[in-house]
């Protein structure tokens, strides 16, 4: 069957979309060397030639991500593309918080999250909290990325920010097979096996990798074991996939040591252990069909099953009354599985446990959860061609649905602290603490986008989605004696997010545009039961029937330029993001005065009326003779668009309108060298820059600052045949010492009477390096 023009060209792009960096074979008559595609919604379907896309959308392939040698795809990012920066909130490299434009894609459920991120057109955002777990997401699985910038409501719930979307290679266009290993620092040992091929219509890929480490600090193994394998089928009309990922990790982050502490010894953690142990079965099937020659129906379903356990060894606050019997902080008996308890009970020749001040030395905590998510859905939409008024126009039509059923529980027994500052469990459990919820959620949304060229150079976007979220909680807290459902716990949230866009080119290689669009997330299960001012929780371990919290609603705007030279490409743009009851954690809650006290630890979630992030955006990317480069600056300033006051540590501090908010660098730099010294060798750079950010709990804006820092890795390739290869790289040339993360703390609660400091900072690894091989056939 000949296809008409058009379509043929319609197949090239989606090619070029995958693989902009390889060349395609096609008739003579269609030509794609200026052809760059960008995917519009999670569902690739066609996309967008990017000329027409009224974003700043980034985009870097598999040969991108093995060129700079990075541990994995948050990595990748923070190393090379731009107003990206990494916090090291966990300081587990498998860990980090990602952040964008001033938004967040996080493991640690409760933080404030506003990144999606979809792999093969499915939302892998954890159904409890909307957490990201980056070691999910196999490396050596991915075929292309892009990230779009904005609340592009195209892309569902949490894209307040920006979206991440991920394709995955197939025996189409990933054929052959390679062995790759490395090994080096901090005991970290990495193997990668890939396979793929064709035949006719039918196309296989799987790949697999195991990596381990001892981890820098004390205490901090890891092991991450990821499987992938896709199953295609294809002819000139229908595609199918059909994937499966499994991956189990089994992660040590052991979170945000005392600054004295660092400062003595880097290496040392302030208790242990916190343990993460993640298992990810998911099945995905992936297909596109066209209809007629204009007309493309695509539809996906999924099934994924996520499962999460934690054991976070901490320190503890416990008083006790004038017989040493331990007490709550209005002086009643504590509720324990042994029943009341008095400090005689823990006598022990082993660990040294006494009173100061009718408060317990010597004791801590084991704070253990088990998540279990189950969630299913499906999504389809068609595209089509047709010319209106005479003119190109792409309209695109479709649904989705997402069910997702998530089992929560939660403990904390009291622990005898060691000399290590670990803990050794008594055996005996706080009943206040103990938690057995249930959340169901069912997501319903339908879209449209479409594209008319109103004229040869000028085209609009108009788009919008409608989203309705059904979010059911029950079961118990506080030893069962809180019921989840008292106060109604069933929300639903319900938006219309429209989206307008204009690009127009004003030259064959330069393109202006603007655009303006929303995009709303409905707060989880965590925030909906921890937001009574009443009752602070220490989340996510302390679900309560709580009032209702109002969804986040994103508006932003962005305008630039971008153009292409002989030599290299550009851009530069603006944006300003406005969040309408941006949703953010405090410790205790607005209603203290002075002169009461707030314990660290707990707070509420509260709806903060707004916030705002506006930044700039510049970049260039070129390559002359042997040497290639690129750099990409973006500044973001964000801030709190609201006065309020919140606690801390028993002090009252007031917010400001233009307040900065925390845990966000104002300036994010990245520089790329590399430079082909022979045919067979290559070495390269990439270069950061990451400015100044307020701790967290610092809203007010009062304390200093962490301060900026820079760093600089090393990464070189040997190519001693077509078959095999040998790569080095080393992180941390100059082995800078910083900080990424900070927040706030009590040294004291783990027996560091000494330290006085309450700055706690997530700390930067020393110099390291690797070496490895490559082996393809």
């Amino acid at each position: 069957m000949q296809f008409p023009q058009k379509r043929r060209l319609i197949c090239v792009m989606l090619a070029s979309a995958l693989f902009s960096s390889a060349s395609f074979a096609a008739d003579d008559d269609v030509k794609l060397s200026d052809i760059e595609v960008v995917g519009t919604t999670p569902l690739h379907g066609v996309g967008l030639p990017k000329d027409q896309v009224a974003a700043n959308v980034q985009t870097a392939t598999d040969k991108d991500i093995e060129r700079v040698q990075a541990l994995d795809i948050s990595d990748f990012m923070n190393q090379t593309l731009g107003s990206v920066s990494l916090n090291q909130a966990q300081n587990n490299p498998f860990q980090p918080d990602l952040q964008f434009r001033g938004f967040t894609a996080s493991p640690l459920v409760g933080n404030s999250q506003g990144l999606s991120v979809y792999v093969d057109g499915i939302r892998v955002n954890e159904p409890f909290g909307d957490a990201v777990n980056f070691e999910l997401i196999p490396e050596s699985a991915i075929a292309s990325m892009n990230l779009i910038p904005g609340s592009n409501p195209l892309f569902g719930l949490n894209t307040l920010g920006g979206a991440l979307s991920i394709k995955t290679k197939t025996g189409f266009t990933n054929p052959g097979h390679s062995l790759e290993a490395y090994t080096g620092s901090f005991g970290r040992d990495s193997g990668t096996i890939e396979s793929g091929g064709s035949d006719g219509n039918l196309a296989y890929f799987v790949t697999g990798s195991i990596t381990k480490e001892d981890g820098w600090r004390d205490f901090s193994p890891s092991r991450v074991e990821q499987f992938f394998t896709n199953l295609s089928y294809a002819d000139e009309d229908t595609t199918l996939d059909f994937g499966i990922t499994a991956v189990d990790s089994d992660l040590n982050g052991n979170g945000a040591s005392p600054i004295e502490l660092v400062a003595a010894d880097r290496e040392a953690v302030f208790t242990h252990p916190d343990n993460t142990q993640n298992k990810l079965r998911m099945f995905t099937l992936n297909g596109t069909h066209w209809i007629n020659d204009t007309t493309m129906l695509a539809a996906n379903t999924y099934y994924r099953k996520s499962d999460r356990k934690s054991f976070n060894g901490d320190g503890g606050e416990f008083e006790v009354d004038g017989g040493g019997n331990f007490v709550n902080d209005d002086g009643d008996p504590i509720r324990t599985s042994a029943g009341g308890i008095n400090i005689a009970d823990f006598t022990n020749p082993n660990y040294d446990v006494d009173v100061e001040d009718d408060e317990v030395e010597g004791l801590g905590l084991n704070n253990r959860s088990k998540t279990e998510q189950d969630s299913w859905g499906f999504g389809v939409q068609t595209t089509s061609f047709k010319q209106l008024f005479g003119r190109d126009n792409q309209l695109t039509v479709g649904a989705s649905f997402d069910r997702s059923i998530v089992d929560y529980s939660a403990s904390s027994e009291i622990a005898y602290l060691t000399d290590t500052r670990g803990t050794d469990g008594t055996g005996i459990n706080l009943l206040d603490a103990q938690v057995d919820g249930n959340i169901d959620t069912n997501t319903y949304s339908i879209f449209f986008t479409n594209t008319h060229s109103l004229t040869e150079r000028l085209a609009m976007t108009v788009g919008a989605r409608y989203n309705w979220i059904e979010v059911d909680i029950s079961g118990t807290s506080k030893g069962g004696t809180q019921d989840l459902n008292e106060s109604g716990n069933s929300n639903a949230f319900k938006r219309l997010n429209p989206s307008l866009g204009l690009t127009y080119k004003l030259t064959e290689n330069m393109t202006t545009y603007v655009s303006y669009n929303e995009s709303n997330r409905a707060p989880t299960a965590t925030e909906l039961t921890c937001a009574e001012p009443e009752a602070p929780c220490a989340y996510p371990n302390a679900f309560l029937a709580d009032p209702p919290l109002d969804d986040v609603v994103a508006r932003t705007i962005e305008t630039g330029l971008r153009g292409k030279q002989e030599l290299f490409d550009w851009y530069a743009n603006v944006y300003y993001t406005q969040l309408k009851d941006d949703l953010l954690f405090f410790p205790e809650d607005e209603s203290l005065s002075e002169d009461e006290s707030g314990r660290l630890g707990l707070g509420n979630f509260r709806n903060i009326d707004k916030t705002a992030r506006a930044g700039v955006e510049l970049g260039m990317a070129g390559q002359y003779e042997k040497l290639s480069w690129s750099a990409n600056y973006g500044y973001v300033r964000a801030t709190f668009e609201d006065n309020f006051s919140y606690s801390r540590d028993g002090d009252l501090y007031n917010v400001s309108k233009g307040d900065r908010l925390p845990s966000i660098p104002a300036h994010n730099l990245n520089v790329g060298l590399d430079y082909a010294f022979t045919q067979q060798f290559s070495a390269g750079l990439t270069a950061s820059y990451h400015s100044s950010q307020y701790y967290r709990g610092d809203e007010a804006n009062d304390d200093k600052k962490i301060a900026g820092y820079r760093v600089v890795n090393l990464h070189s390739r040997y190519k001693v045949n077509e078959h095999l290869q040998f790569f080095a790289k080393v992180n941390n040339l100059f082995d800078s010492h910083y900080n990424t993360f900070g927040l706030y703390g009590e040294p004291d609660e783990a027996g560091l009477e000494d330290y006085k400091d309450p700055h706690f900072v997530g700390t930067s690894a020393p110099r390291a390096g690797w070496i490895g091989f490559k082996l393809t056939m």
